[in-house]
């Protein structure tokens, strides 16, 4: 009976940490969107081609490091998953997560409106947001501070019993 219990209690464990990988999208694309939207705001409405050419590289630079700060800070608030294959899907769903916030805080979705070859060129950044994301995610949760360490107690002993006071 005992042994049946341990087979069922891991099968929960391991159920419990199956929901970490259908979460990691949602956590990606609000972790991108987040830090997307700070720096698009910190960057301002009038990023155009008047400003200083360090200024402009600057505004650039924090935009396009924005949505890799989105996936690190999905690392952090995701746990690792514990068996290796849904520590796999928890990172490709990371990654696949990033790319939605400058999808929805840059508006995006208005390149297809200037041809063929700047869509592809915002694919293939979106692309590279992902993989990026995703090798960020993994990068937290390898080092081995992240892992949480499970002790097993001992069993529970029966305690003398206290000397009356004299």
């Amino acid at each position: 009976m005992e042994g049946g219990a341990r087979r069922r209690g891991r099968a929960v464990r391991h159920g419990r940490a199956a929901i970490w990988p259908a979460l990691a999208v949602p956590a990606g694309a609000a972790g991108s969107t987040l830090t997307t939207a700070a720096a698009a705001q910190v960057a301002g409405r009038q990023s155009d081609l008047a400003l200083q050419p360090v200024e402009l590289t600057l505004r650039v630079a924090l935009l396009l490091a924005a949505p890799c700060l989105g996936a690190v800070l999905a690392a952090v608030v995701i746990p690792r998953p514990s068996p290796q294959a849904l520590y796999r899907l928890a990172v490709v769903g990371i990654g696949l997560g990033v790319p939605f916030g400058p999808v929805l805080v840059l508006r995006l979705d208005r390149v297809v409106e200037f041809g063929l070859v700047t869509t592809l060129l915002t694919l293939g950044v979106l692309a590279a947001w992902g993989l990026v994301g995703s090798v960020l995610a993994a990068g937290w949760w390898v080092r081995p501070s992240r892992w949480a360490e499970r002790t097993e107690l001992p069993e529970r002993t029966e305690l003398p019993e206290p000397e009356p006071p004299r």
